[in-house]
């Protein structure tokens, strides 16, 4: 595992919202390696008709007030490095583009023990929403998100990164407060990763509003199955290529009882991935496939299930926001379980089945 420093907060573009790349200072002139962006000087995007102005820098001693400057970093080889994965600063080929040429930095580095502190986004009105995106964030680091809403002391939402998992890539966060708006912004580590080997980066930060994610266009099979046989697998088809692991996929019993169920998981990357049963409900699995039959499963998928061209995390809940988990049930019942209630082969399911017959199956 590399040493990770700064967390970088890569964006990605959403509808008709303006990004801050830092690939520019606020007044628009090209930064310099290691130079600090003013306490006083905000960057200034477009929003609700008019302009909105956000303050950026470090609260180091976590008394609400912001004392540190954040600092241009230039990705690449430099003696003081931000993160550490394809090289100083390198991001994961797929996403070089994605980070650009600059992002912002902590004044704390790999090369040396100053606290990274808590990096605070104020801004001059509130906003519905915002969305970023923080780099190669490795075990044991992780990050938690902040939005508080104008005069308040307490969070109106948080977010939570993972532990670890991204290796030379971002890791995309929305946050979202539609009905009154959040005024400032705070990112603060709250993993256990030591101050000589942490730093936080900041970069293509959407500061007024969420970003969509992946949703789910259908699976086969859907809804309910009638068959003999059951199926041992269930294949969701996403809007784009998603990627994700057994870890993001979580399948119970849909009978009160949510008993586990061992699965395999394949199509990672693609618009097509597959669910596969591995033994019974409530056993370890690892042996043939065992279908769904006469039984219903719920499945969950979260986690951080995510497009595989920006690592946007899923919009499991078809709200418009990325994030939240994608919840779905199927079932399979016997053929000759025809009547209410499913599962219980009775008089009833018999008496379905003759008027069913008389009536030429109409």
């Amino acid at each position: 595992m590399h040493r990770s420093a700064i967390v970088c907060l890569a964006i990605v573009t959403a509808a008709n919202a303006q990004t801050i790349d830092f690939e520019t200072q606020p007044d628009g002139s090209t930064p310099v390696d290691n130079q600090q962006l003013p306490l006083d000087a905000p960057y200034a995007v477009g929003f609700n008709g008019g302009t909105l102005h956000v303050l950026l820098g470090f609260d180091v001693d976590g008394d609400g007030v912001v004392e540190t400057p954040a600092v241009f970093e230039a990705t690449g080889s430099d003696p003081i490095t931000a993160f550490d994965a394809f090289g100083a600063d390198g991001p994961a080929p797929a996403f070089a583009e994605q980070l650009g040429q600059w992002f912002l930095r902590s004044e704390s580095a790999l090369n040396n023990s100053a606290p990274v502190g808590i990096l605070v986004a104020q801004y001059d009105q509130p906003v519905p929403g915002c969305a970023g995106e923080i780099w190669d964030i490795d075990g044991p680091e992780q990050w938690e998100i902040r939005g508080y809403r104008a005069g308040e002391t307490d969070p109106v939402v948080t977010v939570l990164s993972p532990a670890g998992g991204f290796n030379g890539e971002p890791w995309v966060f929305t946050l979202a407060d539609p009905t009154v708006g959040f005024s400032r912004l705070e990112i603060e580590h709250i993993g256990t990763r030591p101050n000589n080997q942490l730093g936080l980066a900041f970069n293509n930060f959407i500061a007024s509003e969420t970003v969509p994610g992946p949703t789910i266009l259908t699976t086969q099979p859907l809804g309910e199955i009638r068959n003999a046989e059951g199926t041992e697998t269930v294949t969701v088809y996403w809007s784009v290529p998603v990627t994700l692991t057994e870890d993001d996929v979580t399948v119970v019993t849909d009978d009160g009882l949510d008993l586990p169920v061992s699965i395999d998981v394949t199509g990672s990357g693609t618009q097509a991935t597959t669910i596969i049963f591995r033994g019974p409900p409530g056993g370890s699995g690892g042996g043939p496939n065992d279908p769904l039959l006469n039984n219903a499963y719920r499945i969950t998928i979260g986690g951080v299930a995510r497009d595989a061209s920006n690592n946007v995390l899923i919009d499991g809940d078809n709200d418009g926001i990325a994030g939240g988990d994608a919840v779905f049930t199927i079932a399979h019942r016997c053929l000759a379980d025809m009547a209410q209630p499913a599962g219980i082969f009775d008089l009833a399911d018999v008496l379905m089945f003759v008027e069913s017959f008389n009536s030429n199956c109409e």
